[in-house]
């Protein structure tokens, strides 16, 4: 009888181990679902740098020679500009005035307006006392190829002061869009004088529409080729990417041809007729 007994004691205690062994394991098994069931979910993020969940970064090597400064600027219509501080506060308003005669063919192609925030780092604004003025003639400079070719007219709405942080040009992108996302411009296009940046220009290539800012930076390379390099670096935020270089192919998405032409080959000006409608208005 006491065998009896003590052969019951010894089976209940196993089985009362055996089930706090079974309950201690499906309590480590329920994060381990939760976890893995959570791969399915999918959103995205307005203040994302780019809805694209891995934006691929380009960028320009810097030009082979300087060019002159261009004599005149072209600008398509008198706009108020904004002056930001480096909080993104409005510190000050100017007035750009239109220098093209509304007559101009190429003004009347043009049937998308996009808007633009222009800032510029302080070694960049150190070297120049006129930065508001520079960077603005700059984009007013690289548009103009857009407005011919593709009907895209670059609108400066406000020019900031930035300070660049980064060891290198992809840093230093990075940066940008931590200080400057979450505005309402269509670009946020930097300028800078950084000793860190080691690439003429850069720029995120997003595969669709970014559902917020599009961001590049280019170094100081005078304003010619400047304007080359934005130009350049706006084309990849519509999606382009590079020519082969040593293919022959003449064209501003070509390392070869970048600085000294200003026109896209017939797929790229397609491509960028396809995205057209990622901004402005």
């Amino acid at each position: 009888m006491l065998i009896e007994i003590l052969l019951k004691l010894i089976i209940r205690r196993f089985y009362m181990k055996s089930l706090a062994t079974l309950i201690v394991s499906l309590s480590l098994a329920v994060p381990l679902y939760v976890v893995d069931s959570s791969t399915s979910h999918s959103h995205s993020h307005a203040d994302d740098v780019s809805s694209n969940s891995t934006p691929i970064i380009h960028s320009l090597p810097v030009a082979p020679e300087y060019q002159p400064d261009k004599a005149t600027v072209n600008i398509e219509s008198t706009t108020k500009v904004n002056v930001l501080n480096e909080n993104g506060e409005t510190v000050d308003t100017l007035t750009t005035y239109q220098t093209v005669a509304q007559s101009r063919n190429s003004i009347q192609a043009a049937n998308r307006t996009v808007t633009v925030l222009a800032v510029a780092d302080e070694e960049y604004r150190s070297a120049y006392p006129d930065w508001q003025t520079r960077i603005q003639t700059i984009v007013e400079n690289s548009d103009d190829a857009f407005i011919r070719d593709q009907g895209i007219d670059f609108q400066v709405q406000a020019v900031g002061s930035w300070s660049s942080q980064g060891a290198d040009s992809s840093q230093i992108l990075a940066d940008l869009s931590r200080d400057w996302s979450g505005r309402s411009y269509d670009f946020v296009v930097g300028f800078t004088k950084d000793a860190n940046f080691d690439a003429g220009g850069i720029a995120y290539v997003y595969s669709s529409d970014p559902a917020g800012s599009a961001f590049s930076v280019n170094l100081d390379q005078g304003i010619t080729n400047t304007a080359k390099a934005a130009q350049h670096e706006f084309s990849h935020n519509y999606g382009l990417g590079h020519d082969n270089q040593g293919s022959g192919i003449r064209c501003v998405m070509n390392y070869d041809y970048a600085y000294t032409v200003d026109y896209w080959h017939a797929d790229h000006s397609s491509q960028i007729q396809r995205n057209k409608t990622w901004y402005g208005y």
